[in-house]
């Protein structure tokens, strides 16, 4: 059996992240609603962990997005991932990812129902959903790309 070439060990770990994203992504929703936000109820020490939790998960996954993951990979094999349709996936889902944001963001903002919440509790509402869109977008459009090659 032949070794394999550094194109198609990138095109295998293009795949296994395109997948990968997408169930961190749904894992991230899952716990969102099983967990529910870290501001309804509970104890004040609960909601502390629950904060720290979110917010590590939220980190992670933005950092994800931002390096394309696979930082373990060689150069070689980074650049053929991280290639210009796949940047250009990446720039959709953080497009989408903004509006969404923003369109959250003038809800609170508007709706009188929400002026009583505090600080954290808007950022979980705008965070929250907008790493849900970008991760989701960027594994939709990247496993479309792998589908239709």
């Amino acid at each position: 059996m032949q070794p394999e070439t550094t194109v198609e060990l990138a095109d295998r770990v293009s795949r296994k992240r395109a997948i990968g994203v997408a169930a961190a992504g749904l894992a991230y929703l899952i716990v969102q609603v099983v967990a529910r936000p870290f501001f309804v109820g509970g104890a004040d020490i609960d909601r502390r962990v629950r904060i720290d939790f979110w917010g590590i998960n939220a980190i992670a996954l933005l950092l994800l997005l931002a390096t394309g993951g696979g930082l373990i990979n060689s150069r070689k094999v980074r650049a053929l991932v991280n290639d210009e349709v796949s940047r250009d996936h990446y720039k959709s889902a953080i497009i989408a990812a903004h509006w969404v944001a923003m369109t959250i963001a003038m809800a609170l903002y508007f709706i009188p129902r929400f002026s009583t919440i505090t600080a954290r509790e808007a950022i979980y509402a705008v965070v929250t959903p907008s790493i849900i869109v970008a991760t989701l977008v960027f594994s939709y459009l990247e496993l479309r790309a792998h589908r239709d090659a």
